[in-house]
């Protein structure tokens, strides 16, 4: 038998197949195979090469096996020398080929080590941990090397593009660049002119869109400009925003990416709700990774499939870590950064009699009486769900606002008590016990973000998507910087992810999302560089509710994303 490369040595080419019992471990590949006459090609990924070192040992390797594997290392895996990097905590890697704007801590060199050179590579680096500053000296590497000669970076949720632009690319480019940042004003005369200007600019080009852009045909036309024009590293920030195969969003930015030589993707808690997560994010990669180009494909290996074509759970998750591993750098904010504890409890309270009556009525309502509400729960970012499933989170949402004192009249909310929530009280009283201090409250529906501003007053500032972003910038500077404000008000999707809010002595989640990527990133704003004291972290518990069932659900979740990512067991949501 002979094995060779073939096809600008994307491919393996297994020659003149003829033994029938070959065939058995042909279809034991871990990627994708086809067949070309009476040989079988299958790409070039460093377990496929395993794969076929180990079962045709005698094969003849037209230009060796040991030559194949080492002129792909870019895209195999990691090297030995890389993979000590990677394991070691004594190693440092020699950087001193690049010239750093401002210089890494050891776990971004180690970082930027093994990602600089690879094509496509993710940074499942916990928040507050630097991934986007090894992103951004990787692109100076690549640029000063006449690899790429611009960056796009695609950001969820709206808002952060913003900050690549306004506050990390000024303290960590090396070289002279022009950026750019997408925006609702993209029809104006100014911005088209300054989008073309930087488009053809002789220095290193950058363009900032959010995710949600893409919804739309201007942003798309401006995305292929781009990438038409220039060698681009094409850049997903929080890249669980593409983890539904079947958005829109997803399908457009997987197949585009394919213009892009080079490519990243960010995010600090990538698995949250399973293992399905990493298919699309991976895809955007490169589909060979993981060994399938098809979503039903990747299903019928990793996951247990059960009526109505539902995942009821997960197998072969070791499979899957070692397919991603060669491809990734995980590094968590408890092993590399010197944080003060995060402290959780619980502030338990009771609800009224009018709200225990109306939550008792609606709690014995089966799925049916949801049916014309199911709509509500679909968005861009949820992964594919049965019928069934979004009826229960319909139900269950409708739950947690009776038991924050609202019950929904056509699409009207209204007070169940005459005068204040329960859970508004309950927040009344839990931060009279920290009186003077700082809070972070997060709240996931918009009346609640309002009747807490309207309770709290001058000592509070609100950021949710009902304020423009001006306002929403000043919020932030006035609770990191003026002591009479006391009180950050905010909604998980927006002032949960990207910024940095370390003035902060307590988190409070006024009504949780249910969502374990949300969960962690909203602790993230206070619990990141910078935080001079310990944290304490609150959830407001009515008593005989869904508050106690999404805290166990967080947990369990929890514990699938540590299993998945093989992330140490940690005290995520471990009460006093």
């Amino acid at each position: 038998m002979q094995i060779t490369p073939y096809k600008n040595n994307n491919l393996l080419l297994i020659a003149d197949i003829s033994d029938p019992d070959v065939f058995i471990a042909m279809g034991k590949f871990p990627a994708h195979t086809r067949w070309i006459g009476r040989s079988l090609a299958v790409k070039i990924t460093r377990l496929n090469v395993q794969h076929a070192i180990n079962n045709w040992p005698e094969a003849e390797w037209l230009g060796g096996s040991a030559e194949t594997l080492k002129s792909h290392e870019h895209m195999l895996g990691i090297s030995e020398d890389m993979r000590t990097i990677k394991n070691s905590g004594a190693v440092i890697p020699d950087d001193s080929d690049y010239q750093y704007a401002r210089q890494p801590m050891d776990h971004q060199r180690k970082a930027f080590a093994l990602s600089r050179d690879r094509a496509v590579f993710a940074l499942l680096m916990q928040q507050g941990t630097g991934k986007t500053k090894v992103t951004i000296d990787s692109a100076c590497y690549l640029a000063n090397k006449g690899q790429i000669d611009g960056m796009i970076i695609v950001a969820w949720p709206n808002g952060v593009h913003r900050n690549w632009i306004e506050y990390e690319l000024p303290v960590d480019m090396s070289i002279p660049y022009d950026a750019v940042t997408w925006t609702p004003q993209h029809k104006t005369k100014r911005k088209r002119e300054e989008l073309e200007r930087v488009r053809t600019s002789d220095k290193f080009r950058v363009i900032a869109f959010n995710a949600e852009a893409f919804t739309s045909d201007a942003a798309r036309k401006w995305m292929e400009l781009y990438l038409n024009s220039g060698k681009y590293m094409l850049v997903v920030d929080q890249s669980a925003s593409i983890k539904n195969p079947q958005a829109n969003r997803t399908k457009y930015l997987t197949k585009v990416s394919k213009l892009a030589p080079y490519r990243r993707i960010l995010d600090g808690q990538p698995v949250a709700e399973g293992a399905g997560e990493l298919y699309s994010q991976f895809k955007f990669l490169d589909s060979w990774i993981i060994g399938h180009n098809t979503w039903t494909g990747f299903k019928s290996e990793f996951c247990q499939i059960g009526y109505f074509n539902e995942i009821v759970g997960y197998r072969n998750l070791e499979t899957l870590h070692k397919r991603i591993d060669g491809h990734c750098y995980r590094v968590l904010a408890d092993d590399c950064l010197d944080l003060p504890d995060r402290i959780y409890k619980m502030w338990h309270f009771d609800l009224s009699n009018e709200e225990r009556k109306v939550f008792d009525q609606l709690k014995v309502q089966d799925f049916a009486f949801f049916e014309k509400e199911s709509d509500e729960e679909s968005d861009e970012e949820s992964m594919p769900a049965t019928m069934e499933e979004t009826l229960a989170m319909v139900k269950n949402m409708r739950l947690q606002q009776i038991s924050s004192g609202w019950f929904k009249n056509e699409d009207e909310l209204l007070k169940i008590n005459k005068e204040s929530p329960s859970r508004m009280e309950a927040l009344k009283a839990l931060i009279e016990q920290n009186a003077g201090q700082k809070h972070l409250i997060f709240a996931r529906f918009r009346a609640d973000l309002e009747l807490i501003q309207e309770v709290l007053g001058d000592k509070a500032v609100s950021f949710h998507g009902g304020i423009d972003q001006d306002d929403r910038d000043e919020a932030k500077r006035k609770f990191m910087n003026d002591d009479s404000v006391l009180y950050f008000i905010g909604q998980p999707q927006t002032a949960g992810i990207g910024h940095t809010l370390t003035a902060a002595q307590h988190v409070v989640f006024y009504a949780n999302d249910p969502s374990l990527r949300l969960r962690e990133e909203c602790e993230k704003r206070a619990h990141r560089k910078g935080l001079k004291h310990k944290l304490h972290i609150w959830d407001l518990v009515a008593g005989n509710t869904q508050d106690s069932k999404i805290i166990k659900s967080l947990r369990e979740k929890k514990l699938l994303s540590e299993q998945i990512l093989q992330d140490p067991k940690s005290f995520f949501m471990s009460y006093e």
